[in-house]
């Protein structure tokens, strides 16, 4: 079974190649999402690191009081990510182990982890290929307005920040393909049939 990785910057359509791929049999694994599931099993250890400020009047988590303490500080988003990297890579772990345990008419053509910051998190590692999603910046920024009301300086700033999403950060080698999303959604298929099975 083929375990894809799907990487790549801001608004970029890395959703976009994952659904294209669950469309061709493949189970999807959504980094982010486990990203919230992982908060709220560390939610006692981050509520201690960060304090009773990030603390919602339900006891859980508050994301956006959370969200401008380690957006404003390298050091609190690494802290953070220090917290809960090591759940979410053990969760996608798990949940890869779940898939290839499928057998017969239920198993799938594989698995593909959908994940902004793929490398850095040592995900590369469980892939046997990565596809790094690009687009052309007007593009972009064009999905930015659309999406996120996002203004131009925004959307610079935010792609400056990762600088990490690149392949040079991998360790685990596996086979990195650059793919570039127009916006053309059949082009995109074609672009993916020739790189991995699309049954």
């Amino acid at each position: 079974m083929i375990v894809v990785g799907v990487t790549g910057k801001y608004c970029t359509g890395k959703s976009t190649v994952s659904d294209l791929l669950a469309e061709h049999g493949y189970v999807q694994i959504d980094v982010d999402r486990l990203g919230h599931e992982a908060l709220d099993r560390e939610r006692d250890r981050v509520i201690a690191a960060f304090g009773d400020s990030v603390r919602g009047d339900d006891g859980s988590v508050d994301r956006k009081q959370l969200g401008r303490l380690v957006f404003a500080s390298e050091e609190r988003l690494r802290e953070l990510e220090s917290i809960l990297h090591p759940t979410m890579v053990a969760m996608t772990e798990d949940r890869v182990e779940e898939v290839r345990r499928l057998a017969g008419a239920d198993a799938p053509t594989g698995v593909v982890i959908n994940a902004a910051i793929l490398f850095r998190m040592g995900l590369d590692r469980l892939c046997d290929v990565v596809l790094l999603v690009t687009a052309p910046f007007f593009t972009i920024w064009r999905r930015a307005k659309e999406r996120d009301d996002a203004s131009l300086r925004q959307v610079v700033r935010r792609l400056r920040s990762q600088h990490d999403v690149d392949p040079q950060h991998s360790s685990a080698h596996a086979d990195t393909h650059s793919v570039e999303n127009h916006g053309d959604r059949e082009r995109l298929r074609r672009e993916l049939a020739r790189l991995l099975p699309l049954p």
